[in-house]
């Protein structure tokens, strides 16, 4: 405790001259508070005359101050502040403590700002161009979220603001709290976002659809970080979400199979936010971010080559049909095989003959005797609703253009196809089209079929087939060309008459047209030769002899004709004999025995073809020139074979590691699922099996105690026509789940792909730096 006799020595006598008011009313002001600091927290450790003087001081000040007598507040203040000096000096702040505390509060002011209300920050990299490049600076809001208190991830007044689907927001990396990412959020609590490519789609929470986002593709070039340069195959697009519109920019030149294309759905958890950066391919963002976890693989149970060992199918497709939210339970795995299986449904075949030696109207009656139903262009179109709508008015009169090219058609309906057999008007051209029922359903399917065939063949009839069909996008095809061949190997006409010339009518003319291995077959080459002649196998008489039973022979005013085809030899020919040549039949068939003398000869040596009737086997009468002929043979065929994925063909497998519920618990749940579940103990012990979920097909459902696992297995008929080929399979998953090695990978990628709302620092608002951007709002 101090006393007056401890008191230290006066100070100096101040000098002469009064101070300022501003000043005296300052120190006054501060000299009270600071005298009622002292007796209050140290009044105990003075005196108690001296606390009595310091006290009757500082009210004297006080009333002074407020009485605005300055002249005596200053003569107060320095009686008060001389006893403080001698009393209390042990209570007074020192220079240095008061720079320390002063340093110290603005240190905290300065933590508070940034804390809670802005905060620098330099983009690193270039994943948010172009709206950012890396190297911007930028001010960060802070508040607009609420106040974050400082070194953790509380969130106090977040009322006060939302974060909006837009918002360029900087946040903690969840994988590495320590680093911060700034990207824009696209999907809120709730949303279930899907990417397809540069496609971006949102399901609101709440909401029964998918709305794509709206976007419009830009004139302006990417460029670089400087911007001076060009980026190559790269497009800009604006894109708006719930108004808020902004750049993003896409590569145009990713390879598919090499991964780059982003594609899934992600469901965003409560209390998360999902975000992507607007350089939309090359940037680490929530469709990326992975962690690595011990993780269950379900096709380590049941491989591609299981099921080519098992099942009839080759060829198979592998997804895991849940989104990325359900993929990230590294205990869960589902996955689901779809096999390519042929689809003759999806099936489509075009033949085409150009201006035939036989005449077009000859091969389409070969092509459509007896099969179909004559019908029109016009016919086809008319009775189909879809074609008649009002919105279909362009389809419509397209059809109706493009049909006008078309003559006589026939279409034959069957259980897997449509055949359409047509004629075009146009040109002496004859088309036969094999559409399957999945793709020409109806009339007007078939039309509109038709119609792409004879829009293209009318650009360029030199066009093969494979080039004017193509197949459907619900299919994969492998295409079978059948190519046009030269003419010269594949058909031959010799023409005689008495004079050389030309007869002046058909009874003065010998003709034979023969074919070797034409692709469109001997039975249609002799079909579409009778047809030439007015005549069918119907009306024709049948020549039987040594050579075969397929001869025929037809009679008119002017000429015999015999038709002979070799389906074992690949040969057809046709013999026109007119009758001051042939008189009778029996002329005629001396003449033919004659010509199928050479036949084998020509079966052997496609070359030896004009040897079936030389000159020296017809005396007294001369060659005429040959008819000008086509280089290329007048027949082509392209047949599209199609594979589908369908579900139909599918095998689902579900995999479930230590299941919280217990091993027994789950594989009870699962047997409440299966339609007429029952126990099948040639699988495992316990083993369940029922019928698949569409009713077509088979479900297992079993638990293996030695690795803690269940495992559910549903194969749809198409892939296991038969129960047994679903119990082997399961026997197969079975088996395989004993080692543990074969379905646990210890250090699988399992997508983590959502912030934490408390790792949101803030709203990216302005640019700073560089100069020449500085203070541009972040769109």
């Amino acid at each position: 405790m101090t006393t007056p006799q401890q008191a230290q020595e006066p100070r100096p006598a101040k000098p002469e001259g009064r101070r300022s008011t501003g000043s005296v009313k300052a120190a006054a002001g501060m000299l009270v508070k600071e005298a009622n600091r002292i007796l209050k927290k140290y009044g105990g450790r003075i005196a108690p005359e001296p606390a009595r003087a310091i006290r009757d001081s500082a009210d004297a000040l006080a009333r002074y101050r407020e009485a605005k007598q300055w002249d005596r507040a200053e003569d107060e203040a320095e009686r008060l502040d001389e006893l403080l000096h001698q009393h209390a000096s042990f209570a007074r702040k020192s220079p240095l403590r008061e720079t320390i505390e002063n340093v110290g509060v603005a240190v905290l002011v300065a933590l508070g700002l940034r804390s809670c209300l802005y905060e620098p920050f330099k983009i690193p990299s270039g994943s948010m161009m172009p709206t950012l490049v890396a190297g911007d600076h930028i001010f960060v809001n802070k508040f607009i979220y609420g106040i974050q208190i400082p070194f953790t991830t509380t969130v106090v007044g977040e009322r006060w603001g939302h974060i909006a689907r837009g918002d360029v927001v900087v946040f903690r990396y969840p994988i590495d709290e320590s680093e911060d990412f700034i990207k824009r959020v696209i999907g809120l609590p709730g949303d279930t976002i899907r990417v397809d490519g540069n496609k971006v789609s949102i399901r609101r929470s709440g909401d029964a659809e998918f709305a794509e986002l709206k976007r419009n593709k830009l004139p302006e070039k990417c460029r670089d970080d400087s911007g001076t340069q060009q980026v190559p195959h790269c497009e800009l697009f604006e894109e708006t979400i719930d108004g808020h519109t902004y750049v993003v920019r896409y590569k145009t030149n990713l390879d598919p199979r090499a991964g780059a294309r982003r594609v899934g759905e992600w469901t965003v958890p409560d209390g998360h936010l999902l975000v992507m950066g607007d350089n939309r391919n090359e940037s680490h963002d929530s469709l990326a971010w992975t962690r690595q976890v011990e993780a269950v693989a379900a096709d380590g149970l049941l491989s591609v080559k299981d099921l080519r060992d098992l099942t009839d199918e080759k060829l198979f497709s592998l997804t895991r049909p849940d989104d990325v939210s359900a993929r990230g339970d590294a205990s869960f795995d589902h996955i689901l095989y779809i096999a390519d299986h042929a689809s003759d449904a999806h099936g489509l075949e075009l033949e085409i003959w150009r201006e035939p030696v036989l005449g077009g109207e000859a091969v389409y009656r070969a092509l459509t005797a007896g099969e179909g139903t004559e019908s029109t262009f016009s016919a086809l179109i008319e009775g189909d609703e879809r074609i008649g709508s009002k919105g279909n008015t362009k389809l419509r009169e397209r059809l109706q253009r493009i049909g006008g090219d078309v003559g006589a058609l026939t279409l034959k309906s069957g259980e897997v196809a449509q055949d359409v057999v047509f004629r075009l008007n146009a040109a002496d051209a004859v088309m036969r089209l094999r559409c399957g029922n999945a793709i020409c359903r109806t009339p007007g399917r078939v039309a509109e079929k038709v119609a792409e065939v004879v829009e293209r063949w009318n650009r360029d009839r030199s066009q093969d087939a494979r080039q004017i069909l193509d197949g459907d996008n619900t299919a994969r095809y492998s295409q079978h060309w059948t190519s046009r061949s030269a003419t010269a190997e594949t058909f031959i006409e010799r023409r005689y008459s008495k004079t050389g010339a030309e007869p002046a009518t058909p009874a003065g003319l010998v003709r034979l047209r023969a074919w070797r291995a034409p692709d469109e077959g001997v039975d249609l080459v002799r079909d579409a030769a009778l047809a030439s002649v007015g005549s069918s196998r119907t009306l024709a008489r049948q020549a039987v002899n040594e050579a075969g039973d397929d001869g025929w022979l037809v009679e008119d005013e002017h000429k015999f004709t015999y038709v002979r085809a070799d389906a074992k030899g690949q040969v057809a020919f046709s013999l026109e004999c007119g009758r001051q040549r042939c008189a009778s039949d029996r002329d005629l068939l001396a003449l033919v025995r004659t010509v199928e003398g050479h036949v084998p000869s020509v079966i052997k040596d496609r070359t030896r073809l004009p040897e079936l009737l030389p000159p020296g086997d017809i005396p007294g009468y001369k060659e005429m020139p040959p008819s000008p002929l086509a280089e290329r043979y007048e027949y082509d065929r392209i047949r599209l074979d199609a594979t589908v994925r369908d579900v139909a063909y599918s095998l689902g497998v579900w995999v479930w590691l230590r299941p919280t519920e217990g091993l027994a618990e789950k594989l009870a749940a699962l047997q409440a699922e299966i339609p007429n579940a029952r126990v099948d103990d040639s699988v495992a012990s316990g083993a369940i099996v029922g019928d698949a979920a569409s009713g077509h097909g088979t479900q297992y459902a079993f638990a293996v105690p030695a690795t803690e696992v269940v495992i559910r297995m549903q194969c749809s008929a198409g892939l296991c026509p038969t129960p047994e080929v679903a119990r082997e399979l399961a026997k197969r998953a079975y088996q395989k789940a004993h080692d543990a090695s074969n379905f646990v990978d210890p250090a699988a990628e399992r997508p983590q792909p959502y912030v934490p709302r408390g790792n949101v620092k803030g709203r990216a608002e302005r640019i700073w730096l560089p100069l020449s951007r500085f203070w541009l709002p972040i769109r």
